[in-house]
């Protein structure tokens, strides 16, 4: 082993045995190995010596004078602080039930005196090493653990954000979730105004006690405008602050450090809430005990603030399409007939994206049944007609054409109606086929046709009346291309 590591790097061990003689030999055998090493010339003594430094292994004696080594031993093994120390026996008892005891009583290893450097030596390194490996291994089910932890929580935190009704509920959420799961006291928000010179509590806050209602009673009614606020730097630079101490910190930098103090608050740490590169909102957490920055644990938050980022995104999405529907309902109003927005899938099926109030008087057909079964809308064609017609509609799209159509319709009730279809089709990369259009009905007009026909033939009875046409695949009674 390098002798030449620093202090800090070297094992530590504890020799404990009553044999001056035998602490030298073995203090520099490991000392020359690069070992550090203590000694203890009774148990009691190595005990109050691991209570002040715990050993990486211990190599103890049996037969001593207040405590033996067996009794050494059981007390580490009892407590859980000591109880994953490695005790390697090394003693002049050579019987094989002498051995056994040491082994129940916790040892890992048993050396026989008189021994061999170079046996002492290899069996000390051999279970440093898997000493070694075992925290190593503690840490790293630990990490996985925590790991996993975060996860959780993100997952859950994400999900309950998807499904909050607004962004304050989505804020709350988002404060209890954290604050729960990692343990922290206090969780607030705060909104900074265009200029970030002036922040306003928002109304959702969490905390695991009472007494910091006090805290949050008086933050509500204090207005931060120096440059160095905790809150201010926050939004400047758009990146997560961290206080070890908030309460020690100097008014300029936390203008609420006394109120922290009263309350017990300390570590702080703020996380911004970006939106359009401005920052919206500053999530704010503080725990009892101080603490130096946790860098993962900002990185979690800051995960959990990119989605509200994104919640904050997809309502005003869905704001400003419940917008333009509305705008959509407001002039389909005033179009006779009906408006609609579909889309046919290869397979034959389609699905209405929008439908207005004009399709009860047209079809029957309640608008908002149809939107959640539109197949019915396939009855009124024939069944021959429904085979072709993902094909015709296809080839109509093809054509970048807009077209119009009259047929027969008839409603579930039995009447029959004469309908003009004005419909665009597009084509879309996936094969489907988007359909805008509007139907209204003529049936006034095709009856008053149909009279002046009847009328016409009666006057000539030579004169033969029109069947109908078929066009692109769907038999109507007229059909314009425009």
């Amino acid at each position: 082993m390098n002798n030449h590591l620093a202090s800090a790097d070297k094992p530590n061990i504890l020799i404990v045995d009553d044999t001056q003689e035998n602490l030298r030999l073995l203090s520099t055998m490991l000392t020359e190995s690069g070992y550090k090493v203590r000694k203890a010339i009774n148990g009691s003594i190595a005990l109050r010596a691991i209570k002040i430094e715990k050993p990486d292994l211990i190599l103890l004696d049996i037969k001593m004078p207040d405590l033996d080594g067996y009794e050494v031993c059981k007390k580490l093994k009892s407590q859980e602080q000591t109880a994953d120390i490695p005790v390697i026996f090394i003693s002049a008892l050579d019987e094989v039930m002498d051995k056994v005891k040491a082994f129940e009583a916790g040892g890992v290893d048993y050396i026989t005196k008189p021994y061999q450097i170079q046996e002492v030596l290899a069996r000390v390194r051999s279970q440093i090493t898997i000493s070694q490996q075992q925290r190593q291994l503690i840490k790293q089910q630990q990490k996985l653990i925590e790991t996993n932890a975060k996860l959780q929580l993100i997952i859950a935190t994400t999900k309950a954000i998807s499904q909050a009704k607004d962004f304050d509920t989505a804020l709350e959420i988002t404060l209890s979730q954290v604050c729960e799961k990692i343990g922290w006291d206090f969780g607030e928000i705060w909104l900074p105004n265009s200029l970030a010179t002036v922040f306003k509590a928002a109304e959702g806050w969490y905390a695991s006690d009472g007494l910091f209602e006090i805290f949050r009673g008086k933050s509500k009614k204090i207005t931060f405008a120096t440059s160095k606020e905790f809150l201010r730097e926050i939004c400047n630079n758009q990146q997560p602050r961290w206080l070890r101490d908030a309460s020690a910190e100097p008014c300029d930098v936390f203008q609420r450090n006394q109120l922290a103090q009263e309350v017990g608050l300390k570590a702080c740490f703020g996380v911004p809430i970006l939106f359009n590169g401005k920052v919206l909102a500053i999530l704010v957490f503080l725990k009892q005990e101080s603490s130096p920055p946790e860098p993962q644990l900002m990185e979690l938050v800051n995960s959990l603030a990119t989605q509200l980022s994104f919640f904050i995104q997809r309502k005003r999405s869905e704001s400003a399409l419940r917008e333009s529907q509305h705008q959509l309902e407001a002039m389909a109003a005033h179009i006779p007939g009906c408006v609609y927005r579909g889309v046919f899938h290869p397979d034959g099926k389609m699905k209405l994206l929008y439908i207005s109030q004009g399709e009860h008087e047209l079809s029957g057909l309640n608008p908002q049944a149809a939107m959640s079964q539109p197949e019915h809308l396939l009855d009124v064609i024939s069944p021959e007609d429904q085979a072709n017609l993902y094909q015709a509609l296809r080839a109509v799209a093809e054509s970048k054409k807009p077209i119009t159509q009259e047929y027969p319709l008839t409603s579930p009730s039995g009447k029959v109606k004469w309908v003009r279809n004005s419909a665009r089709y597009s084509l879309l990369k996936n094969g489907d086929i988007m359909v805008d259009g509007v139907a209204i009905d003529i049936s006034d007009r095709v009856a008053a046709e149909e009279r002046l026909k009847a009328l016409e033939q009666a006057q000539d009875p030579n004169r033969e009346m029109g069947n109908g046409e078929w066009v692109k695949g769907v038999q109507t009674k007229k059909t314009n291309n425009a």
